[in-house]
């Protein structure tokens, strides 16, 4: 397995490349060391397609061993069982297909039309959200990431031998990526950090500063990295979704609160 770390905080925006930041850390015997920090645009250029698959690019470079990337990597097993088979390879195949959803708003809508005739309920949340306070995979404010991150990124490394998207796919003998999901909120709250109040709002800045000591605190080197976190909350955000990748890599490995194929926000 390599070593580096990928923290992704993603966006589904039409120019993603502007909101997707990155951090890219090593394990060191001093802590994790922060190496860069980046936005998408400035190494790949603003629109979807062009991050997407300089992303992918990245990581399945030879030196990237784990990856964390903020977005809900499944959907609620209702609504797997009637539109995917019940598997998450069926949810791949459906974003994929030509039968399947075209756009994140079409995705919103077949997803909340299957939960209610389902449940009697239109917006349903897996049960690793429920533990993580995170939103249901497919509203307003989650569907774009949902959407373009199973579709185009999911969908790209799923395929490959050397890599394996957890817990739903097996990590075997080729592996040499692992690929997981994050959610920076809940990495904040299990480090006791402010979850909310660090954007946009007033006394943000102080608050990401706070934020920041606290990852410090933790063996988490971000040297001269440190005035991007705090000028900047989806830098911030990356930087949180490094550190709970770096556990992973270290072998850290929540139970799954539903169905595997539900997926893991891991923190």
């Amino acid at each position: 397995m390599n070593e580096g770390v990928l923290g992704v905080d993603f966006s589904g925006a039409s120019a993603a490349g502007d909101a997707l930041w990155v951090t890219e850390a090593t394990p060191t015997p001093r802590g994790l060391r922060v190496d860069e920090c980046y936005r998408a645009s400035d190494r790949w250029g603003g629109g979807r397609e062009a991050v997407y698959a300089g992303l992918c690019d990245r990581i399945t470079d030879d030196h990237i061993g784990t990856v964390g990337m903020d977005f809900p990597f499944s959907l609620p097993q209702t609504v797997l069982d009637a539109q995917c088979g019940g598997s998450w390879t069926g949810l791949l195949e459906w974003l994929g297909g030509s039968e399947g959803p075209n756009d994140p708003r079409s995705f919103s809508q077949r997803c909340r039309r299957t939960a209610e005739m389902a449940v009697e309920k239109r917006d349903v949340r897996r049960e690793t959200d429920l533990r993580r306070g995170a939103l249901c995979p497919y509203t307003n404010r989650t569907r774009s990431m949902t959407f373009y991150g199973v579709r185009d990124v999911l969908g790209r490394l799923a395929q490959r031998a050397d890599t394996a998207v957890v817990p739903m796919q097996d990590e075997t003998d080729k592996t040499t990526t692992r690929v997981c999901e994050v959610y920076p909120a809940a990495t904040f709250s299990w480090l006791g950090c402010y979850r909310e109040g660090y954007k946009n709002v007033e006394g943000a800045r102080g608050r990401r500063g706070a934020n920041v000591d606290a990852i410090s605190d933790c063996s988490v080197l971000v040297g001269a990295h440190r005035r991007q976190y705090l000028d900047n909350h989806d830098a911030l955000d990356s930087l949180a979704a490094a550190v709970t990748t770096a556990r992973v890599a270290d072998g850290a490995r929540p139970t799954p609160a539903g169905p595997i194929t539900e997926g893991c926000i891991h923190v």
